[in-house]
């Protein structure tokens, strides 16, 4: 390697050095590096596209200029440091704003505001030096796993990504006994099970839960009415006419961590799961929603006592003084004078 290939190289994160090593220097395979760093493919693919235009990129830019930012650059010294943390040392926002020295950073509307400031004084330079640099910001922010400009500056983005996001928040969210008490299913059930004998008259819906459950799951049958359908969708279950499909979603999603623990099974996990779902009665009402925590918090729990209840553990976890006073013990005081010897 060149001088300005090594700098070039510590400036790539650790996965994308072993992409490249993996792949150029010893010949691996998508599949097989993947399998190696323990990503599904698509994941990995991203990772080896984007090692692979950074180092050009940050080599191209070497080889004309020593630094991101010229000496005398116009912009403020908080955002140089800023970019640098953000594209020369790659760490993220908070530790970007830490690394500027400017406490401003870590408030997102002040950091947001300064960028965008920054960056057009940096646009109206006409030096050949800060354009470049004014390419880079931009090309870095277009490839980047996660954005660092404002959006009115972001560039399309690189990528063509499948968001199974959202879908993972919501196979999450049901397998967790906290977010997904077993009592909520239990009234759940006593509500809205269905008796009735007639097929055309049935529909059916897939309870999650490993402690009611021995399989993990529950195949429940409900009425097929447009109002018990519409309360099911605002209690987010996927609503099926066929009994097989909502079982196949159940044992699907109790058996999530299973089938996705490694790369190829969840290559497998994920089609199959979206061609059980799209077959569902109210899969396009389903497909509109943004399954957030705190959506589904308010699909789940109302009066929000969940999620009162998750802020309380996660501030004892972390040490953070527990108001609630402590049970006083069946014990007394022990008398001082008891431990006096009597001369």
């Amino acid at each position: 390697m060149t001088e300005n290939q090594k700098r070039a190289w510590e400036w790539l994160l650790e996965k994308e050095h072993h992409s490249l090593f993996l792949t150029l220097g010893q010949g691996k395979s998508s599949w097989e590096v993947g399998e190696i760093l323990g990503l599904s493919h698509y994941k990995y693919l991203e990772i080896k596209e984007r090692a692979e235009v950074f180092f050009k990129l940050f080599t191209n830019f070497l080889e004309r200029w020593p630094s991101l930012f010229r000496p005398g650059n116009p912009c403020q010294e908080s955002f140089k440091d800023l970019m640098d943390a953000f594209i020369c040392r790659r760490v993220k926002r908070k530790s970007a704003a830490l690394f500027s020295g400017d406490a401003a950073n870590l408030v997102k509307k002040i950091s947001t505001a300064s960028i965008r400031n920054n960056l057009k004084v940096l646009s109206e330079s006409d030096d050949p030096w800060d354009k470049d640099t004014m390419a880079l910001i931009l090309e870095f922010d277009r490839w980047n796993n996660f954005r660092i400009l404002p959006h009115e500056w972001q560039q399309p983005s690189a990528y063509k990504r499948r968001l199974n996001k959202k879908d993972k928040i919501y196979i999450k969210y049901l397998l967790d006994p906290v977010k997904t008490p077993f009592w909520m299913l239990k009234k759940i059930k006593e509500r809205f099970y269905y008796k009735g004998r007639k097929a055309e008259n049935t529909a059916y819906v897939a309870l999650i839960s490993k402690r009611l459950f021995k399989e993990g799951y529950l195949v429940m049958p409900i009425r097929k009415d447009p109002e018990v359908i519409k309360e099911m969708t605002g209690f987010y279950m996927y609503v099926f006419d066929s009994k097989y499909d909502a079982d196949s979603l159940g044992f699907k999603i109790s058996n999530y961590y299973i089938q996705t623990s490694r790369v190829r099974l969840g290559q497998k996990f994920w089609p199959e799961y979206r061609e059980i779902v799209q077959r569902a009665l109210n899969y396009n009402e389903m497909n509109n929603i943004n399954f957030s925590r705190d959506n589904l918090d308010m699909a789940r729990d109302p009066s929000g006592s969940i999620k009162k209840a998750r802020i309380k553990t996660k501030k004892r976890e972390r040490g953070i003084h527990d108001p609630r006073p402590i049970k006083s013990l069946p014990v007394t005081r022990a008398d001082s004078s008891a431990f006096y010897i009597e001369k």
